[in-house]
């Protein structure tokens, strides 16, 4: 309830900006009590030492969030990439894709207990949570297809594979979730 009581006023404060009306916060904290459920405002003053809005500010244009947020951590490893829509396929064409290949083996990269809610027939449970293309008895040559509940898990799964030298590698777009809307419309859904 919390954060809905401090948004409000947060898009209140904005289309007061907006629309140059009222009195906005600016220069005043306000500090909300929600047990007692009571409003204090308190008057702020400029830091002049402040590096944003000082006397002598140093911070004078955003930082590149881009190259920020990519660090690497250390001891991680930042996955190849790669062009994703060249490995999904929607529901349609990867039960079509499928059926045209026998041989295909179905990778379901969920957790057990989502695999025991509904699956795809025939696929075999990986979970991502201990994917390891080195020891998951997968064969580089064969053609495998992934699918996981949205498509993201799978796709981190892939390119594992990738990395690891796996060729033939396909990924269910929307998962499992948009399988059951699409092509298996009896499957319970979570």
């Amino acid at each position: 309830m919390l954060p809905g009581v401090v948004g409000l006023i947060q898009a209140t404060e904005v289309i007061k900006l907006i629309l140059d009306k009222g009195s906005n916060l600016i220069g005043r904290l306000l500090l909300y009590d929600a047990m007692k459920m009571n409003f204090k405002e308190v008057r702020v003053r400029k830091d002049p030492e402040c590096v944003i809005c000082g006397e002598n500010p140093s911070v004078k244009e955003l930082i590149d969030y881009k190259a920020f947020c990519n660090v690497p951590l250390p001891g991680s490893e930042i996955l190849e990439e790669i062009d994703e829509s060249v490995y999904e396929l929607s529901p349609q064409e990867f039960k079509y894709a499928m059926d045209q290949d026998p041989s295909a083996v179905l990778v379901d990269v969920r957790e057990s207990f989502e695999w025991d809610i509904c699956k795809i027939e025939g696929a075999q449970l990986i979970p991502l949570s201990s994917f390891n293309p080195a020891s998951s008895g997968l064969d580089p040559e064969d053609s495998l297809y992934l699918y996981c509940y949205k498509g993201k898990r799978s796709m981190l799964a892939l390119k594992e594979l990738k990395k690891a030298g796996f060729k033939k590698l396909k990924n269910l777009s929307g998962g499992i979730d948009l399988w059951a809307e699409e092509v298996d419309t009896d499957m319970p859904r979570y």
